[in-house]
């Protein structure tokens, strides 16, 4: 038996934090596809059951074309079950008419689904840990949750590992976090996060996908699947030795060599610059625009202040240090007046 373990899908985003209303329809359009992609994938190599451990959608009231796109892929693969937390974003989703392969998990206790040797118990309440029924040894059995991790034994909200430790557990599917991880849980069984298919924002880099479980043989077997139509990516480049605009947009084009034009890339720029160095972030968007999905150019540089340098200086901007300098305010004070003073002086944009 096969089966995907996937979370966080968090369908129907609005995804405007980043992207414009344009590319941000079509970014949503792109989950919903990696969504079909994904359960066309289970039906061309055997799954059984999409275990989906939360957040299927990004609110509980989604669009009715997105709902009713998402069931009506479900209602195409009858011959596959959709075993569905809702998470905490979707948490009050219920369709009004399910398909019937659609199913759900309480929010009391543990609910059971029984596919020959294959348990599958899940809740969506984190404190119901104290009723999860007895798992026979025998069995190959996945326990799955949504929830973040903690340590307290007092967080009802959490999922405190401890506590479904020598239960008999081969793997603990979990969703939350958008991030791929798995470890050990116990001498028998393992807790993953598959994290989510798709990424969307900045705080979500590197490969995205969802995990494949394998039962052949009697063993619980699972891989990471990468599966994401793009990669979101933030790349820092350092421009503490550089002396020019020229020099910065070659090495930023340097830093991007080799990234697909499919993905969403951030730059950063990092460092300390020479005071009269001019640069501008702006011209460096402009120099990407079309060779990525999406990009941006942050500049989170410093300038590189030695008091030396203004000792003699008669201009505008030597008055100016020295007088900061003169005031007697803490030094960190000091440079961050002086960081803003002298990029107004040199027509720079303000960092927000």
């Amino acid at each position: 038996m096969k089966l995907i373990h996937t979370a966080d899908l968090h369908l129907d985003s609005v995804l405007e934090a980043n992207l414009d209303p344009a590319l941000a329809a079509k970014r949503r359009r792109e989950l919903l596809l990696t969504f079909e992609r994904m359960v066309s994938y289970a039906a061309e190599n055997g799954v059984s059951v999409i275990l989906i451990a939360g957040d299927l959608f990004d609110t509980s009231r989604p669009a009715p074309d997105a709902e009713q796109y998402v069931l009506s892929v479900i209602a195409d693969h009858p011959g596959i079950d959709f075993l569905i937390l809702s998470g905490n974003h979707g948490g009050a989703y219920a369709p009004y008419d399910p398909p019937r392969n659609y199913h759900t998990f309480s929010d009391r206790d543990f609910t059971v689904y029984k596919y020959g040797n294959v348990t599958i118990a899940g809740s969506e309440n984190n404190a119901a840990f104290g009723i999860l029924p007895a798992l026979d040894p025998g069995d190959l059995n996945i326990v799955t949750l949504h929830g973040a991790l903690t340590d307290s034994t007092s967080d009802l909200s959490g999922i405190n590992l401890k506590f479904y430790r020598g239960r008999n557990i081969d793997y603990l599917a979990l969703g939350h976090y958008h991030a791929y991880r798995k470890e050990a849980l116990d001498d028998r069984g393992v807790w993953c996060y598959c994290g989510t298919p798709e990424g969307r924002g900045f705080d979500e880099t590197g490969e995205k996908g969802f995990v494949l479980i394998d039962t052949a043989g009697g063993k619980l077997s699972s891989v990471f699947i990468p599966f994401a139509k793009r990669q979101i990516r933030q790349i820092t480049v350092d421009i503490s030795r550089l002396f020019s605009q020229r020099d910065i947009e070659k090495a930023v084009t340097a830093a991007l060599a080799g990234i697909p034009q499919n993905d969403m890339v951030r730059v950063t720029l990092r460092g300390y610059a020479e005071p009269d160095m001019h640069k501008d972030p702006r011209q460096i968007e402009a120099m990407l625009e079309g060779k990525f999905f999406f990009s941006e150019v942050l500049d989170e540089s410093n300038l590189s202040l030695r008091p030396e340098m203004y000792r003699n200086d008669v201009s505008l901007r030597g008055e100016f240090v020295r007088t900061v300098m003169q005031s007697g305010l803490p030094r960190e004070d000091q440079e961050r007046i002086i960081q803003c003073g002298l990029r107004a002086l040199n027509g720079e944009e303000m960092p927000e």
